[in-house]
C-alpha cells in the first residue's frame, strides 16, 4: 500500500511538473490585428480568408432572472459590439424570458429563442445551430465578462484561427472563507486547463468562456453525447482534438469571465458532482489518466490516514506524502497567483489540501452511484 500511494504521489508530482511547464509556455496574449472599431454588424476580418467573419455570442438561460440583467449590462458595455447575440430561453419559469425582450432593443443584432428541447445541451445546440457565424462564443447566464472579452477572443482568432479557443475563467472575489476556498479550488481547476493545453494535452475547458468555429462544433456534433447531463464543452474539446485540430488557450485577463461562487456546500457539491458524472464518458486517454492519478493520490492518502490509528509507520509516510503534494500545489498556483487574483495562497491551499481528498473521493463515487439530474 506503501508502495501504491508513493507510485501515485510521484505520477501526481509529474503531473503537476508538466501542468506549470505547459503554462509557461503560454505567452499572454497581444494583439497583432487590432480589429478595427467600424464594420458591417457582426464581423471582422479572417486572417485566412480575407472575407468578413461573424461572430455570434450564444447564452442558454434557466430561471436567471436574478443574473441576465448583470450579463447584459457586461454585454451592453463591451468594446466590440459588432456581434449577434443569441439568448436561449430554456423553459424558465421566472421572468428569463421577459428580460431578455425587454433588453434586444439595445443590441445591433440580437434574438431570442424558446428552446424546443429540454436541457442546457438542447439549448446550446439550438442557439448554434440559428448562429450566423462562423466564430461562436459561449457563456453562461450568471458569468460576468470583462468590457473587452469579445474584442479579445475576436483578434484571437484573427491572429491564430483556432478550431477552439479556451479562455479564462475565474470566481468573483467574494468574502468569506467558504468563498476564498473556492476560489483556489477553481483557479487549481482553471489553471490546470490552461497548462494542460500548453503542454499540448488538452484534457479541460470551460463553456462559460468558450469559442470555436461552428464548422468544428458541426464536425464534433455526433460526439457530444446528449444523454449525458453536462460535458458539452469538454466532449467538443475532445472531439476536436480527436480529430487533430487545433486549439488554444487565451491567456489574456482581458479574456476573463467571473462567475459567482456557490453560496452553500449543497449547491458546491451538486455542480461538482454534475461535472465529475461526464467523466465515465471520457474516451481520451490523457483526460481519463489525468482523473485516475487525481483520484488515486486522495484515496491513498485517506487509506494511509485509516491505517495511521493501527500503526504510526502509516501516519509519517501519509505526512510525507501530504506534504510533498501540498508543496507542489502550492509551487503551482504561486506561479498563476496573479492572473488568477488569489489571495492568502499558502493558507487556503493548506485547508484545501486538508480536506481535498475527502471531497475528491466523495464526488467522484457520489457521482457515480447517485446520477445528478439533467439541467
Amino acid at each position: 500500500m506503501i508502495t501504491t500511494a508513493a507510485i501515485f504521489t510521484a505520477l501526481y508530482l509529474i503531473l503537476i511538473r508538466i501542468f506549470t511547464m505547459g503554462w509557461n509556455k503560454i505567452d499572454v496574449f497581444r494583439p497583432q490585428h487590432l480589429l478595427a472599431r467600424i464594420c458591417s454588424p457582426c464581423a471582422v476580418e479572417s486572417k485566412d480568408t480575407g472575407r468578413e467573419q461573424v461572430i455570434s455570442v450564444v447564452v442558454a438561460c434557466k430561471n436567471e432572472e436574478k443574473n441576465l440583467p448583470n450579463l447584459i449590462k457586461a454585454l451592453k458595455a463591451q468594446t466590440y459590439q459588432n456581434f449577434e447575440l443569441i439568448l436561449v430561453n430554456d423553459h424558465s419559469t421566472d421572468r428569463t424570458e421577459e428580460i431578455i425582450q425587454e433588453n434586444l432593443q439595445f443590441f445591433k443584432n440580437a434574438i431570442l429563442i424558446n428552446s424546443q428541447g429540454k436541457g442546457k445541451k438542447s439549448a446550446l445546440a439550438e442557439g448554434i445551430e440559428r448562429a450566423l457565424g462562423n466564430l461562436i462564443i459561449t457563456t453562461d447566464a450568471d458569468c460576468i465578462p470583462s468590457k473587452k472579452w469579445i474584442e479579445t477572443i475576436a483578434n484571437f482568432h484573427t491572429d491564430y484561427s483556432p478550431d477552439l479557443i479556451v479562455c479564462p475563467v475565474k470566481l468573483s472575489n467574494k468574502q468569506g472563507f467558504f468563498a476564498r476556498l473556492q476560489q483556489i479550488e477553481f483557479a487549481s481547476l482553471a489553471a490546470s486547463t490552461a497548462g494542460a493545453v500548453g503542454a499540448q494535452m488538452p484534457i479541460m475547458c470551460n463553456g462559460a468562456n468558450l469559442a470555436f468555429t461552428k464548422k468544428a462544433w458541426i464536425e464534433s456534433r455526433a460526439d457530444l453525447k446528449p444523454e449525458q447531463p453536462s460535458g458539452d464543452d469538454i466532449f467538443l474539446l475532445q472531439s476536436i482534438k480527436k480529430r487533430g485540430g487545433t486549439i488554444c488557450y487565451l491567456r489574456s485577463e482581458k479574456a476573463f469571465v467571473e462567475t459567482a461562487p456557490s453560496d452553500n456546500l449543497r449547491s458546491f457539491f451538486h455542480q461538482r458532482r454534475r461535472w465529475a458524472g461526464k467523466s465515465t464518458a471520457y474516451t481520451d486517454w490523457q483526460a481519463i489518466a489525468v482523473a485516475c492519478v487525481v483520484f488515486g493520490v486522495c484515496l491513498m492518502q485517506l487509506i494511509l490516514l485509516a491505517f495511521a490509528f493501527t500503526n504510526e509507520l502509516y501516519l509519517y509516510f501519509f505526512l510525507i506524502f501530504f506534504g510533498l503534494k501540498f508543496l507542489a500545489d502550492v509551487r503551482f498556483l504561486h506561479r498563476v497567483s496573479d492572473f488568477f487574483s488569489l489571495k492568502s495562497v499558502v493558507f487556503y491551499s493548506l485547508c484545501l489540501s486538508v480536506v481535498y481528498p475527502f471531497y475528491v473521493v466523495f464526488t467522484a463515487l457520489s457521482s457515480v452511484f447517485f446520477k445528478p439530474k439533467k439541467w
